[in-house]
């Protein structure tokens, strides 16, 4: 299938055990017009070496001389692409042979206010290779106020951004707590239309031995950054909000949440204040019992 280029962008750091895996997906697609980009964090181990090993010219690898936070290390990567066609992939998972060409074909065939495209993920056990779950979100079209509520359509290696529609979004944003895919996709939501091909394109490997992001010891001062997240989030969509005030309520849940972890007592008792006037329920009324079993 000849069609546009597309451009894979995958950041990686210490990832000698896991990263020919994800290489090899990439170089088994039946779409053929990629580039590949590569950032490496300053790793400290044999990774260099692993993608030095493997040739092919579609292949760019970056090695920065410092690990710099992933946002920004993934604008850098975004910075080297040439393609028409934005999508991304971990270095700890995979793509199927047609994830590429499947979504180049959806993403041409639809007009231009469709900002972007997505598919399914299949999440496995990395030591047995066993079945966890799978994430198959069905939302299409202008979704604005469905998207804010909660991650509905998160996924880092589900996404395929039209290349102007990432760069008018400025790519994912590192001061806003969290790096989130969830946030991403809900910016570009609120202006363009989306898509799905309703199949599992994608492995996401967990118990790899290796530190993942969505991992909650992978951020330092976790609730700290849950504060500012959920804040930026209230503030960033805070039309919706209005006019869907209920949609609210997961973040202001988890800034209750963070609050009472940190201590801040006033602060958490004016989040579950604003949780219950926004709507009682069992989880609700239970929010400060529930704080007593989270790690």
């Amino acid at each position: 299938m000849t069609g546009p280029l597309v451009s894979i962008i995958t950041i990686t750091r210490n990832r000698e055990k896991l990263i020919q895996r994800a290489i090899n997906s990439v170089l088994r697609q039946t779409y053929s017009n990629i580039e590949y980009i590569i950032v490496d964090g300053a790793s400290t181990d044999n990774t260099s070496h692993v993608v030095h090993s493997i040739p092919d010219d579609r292949i760019k690898f970056i090695e920065l001389k410092e690990n710099l936070p992933i946002a920004e290390t993934i604008n850098i990567g975004f910075r080297e692409s040439h393609g028409e066609y934005i999508t991304f992939l971990d270095s700890d998972d995979e793509y199927l042979p047609t994830k590429i060409e499947k979504q180049v074909r959806l993403l041409k065939s639809l007009p231009s206010e469709y900002g972007f495209v997505y598919c399914w993920m299949t999440y496995f056990n990395d030591i047995n290779k066993k079945f966890i779950r799978l994430h198959n979100p069905q939302l299409k079209g202008f979704v604005p106020y469905e998207v804010v509520e909660k991650p509905t359509i998160s996924g880092t290696p589900t996404y395929m951004f039209r290349r102007h529609v990432f760069e008018e979004l400025g790519g994912w944003r590192d001061n806003i707590g969290i790096i989130s895919d969830w946030e991403l996709a809900a910016r570009a939501c609120q202006k363009y239309k989306i898509d799905f091909v309703p199949e599992s394109l994608i492995n996401v490997y967990v118990n790899h031995g290796s530190q993942r992001m969505s991992d909650r010891k992978y951020y330092k001062a976790l609730y700290g950054k849950m504060i500012i997240f959920h804040r930026h989030f209230l503030k960033e969509f805070q039309e919706v909000f209005e006019k869907y005030p209920q949609k609210s309520i997961p973040h202001f849940y988890g800034l209750c949440i963070a609050c009472f972890k940190l201590k801040r007592w006033k602060q958490a008792l004016f989040y579950y204040k604003k949780i219950l006037s926004l709507g009682i329920s069992p989880k609700n009324i239970l929010i400060p019992l529930r704080v007593l079993f989270l790690k």
